[in-house]
């Protein structure tokens, strides 16, 4: 009995971890066996060594890389035979659950899109300021034109009235 304990392999485990490529599901040991590792809502993403490329990253015999997050994946590990002419007919499974919080918001993919937050309101702050600063500029600049349209008219209306009053004294020199 001691001997059958001392033959038996430490428990298969799974850790996932958050890559560039996507995630991996690290087991604590390979397979040679049929092997499988399958959702929460059951959908196959490969057995043995074919799996779905639209969700699978890539696949070795100790891990796979998923493209998205999953909360929750279960791997199989089917060894031994079945068939009608083998004396023992049994098949032994080994079984690790990977599990993972997805809804955390550093791993959300989601997460990698712009969210609103305090340094977008800062943004928006100093945008405001600039609008702010271009109209009141605006406005320096067109009173500045204005003053100085104005005061060319005041500059030319003496000299027209200068003109008319020495043609007025001209004229008034021809009366005389």
């Amino acid at each position: 009995m001691l001997a059958a304990a001392a033959d038996a392999s430490p428990e298969l485990t799974c850790n996932v971890t958050k890559t560039p490529d996507g995630f991996l599901h690290l087991l604590s040991r390979s397979s040679d066996c049929n092997t499988s590792w399958v959702d929460k809502n059951g959908v196959v993403l490969a057995r043995n060594q074919v799996y779905d490329k639209n969700k699978v990253q890539s696949l070795t015999d100790q891990s796979l890389t998923s493209k998205l997050c999953h909360d929750n994946i279960d791997y199989t590990s089917t060894c031994g035979s079945n068939s009608d002419s083998s004396k023992d007919n049994r098949l032994t499974d080994e079984r690790a659950h990977c599990t993972y919080t997805c809804s955390s918001p550093i791993w959300d993919p989601k997460a990698s899109q712009p969210t609103p937050g305090p340094p977008m309101a800062n943004h928006n702050h100093n945008l405001t300021w600039q609008i702010l600063l271009g109209v009141v500029g605006v406005g320096v600049l067109m009173a500045v034109i204005l003053y100085i349209k104005c005061r060319k008219k005041k500059a030319r209306r003496p000299v027209v009235n200068y003109i008319e009053e020495q043609d007025v004294m001209v004229e008034m020199a021809d009366v005389n």
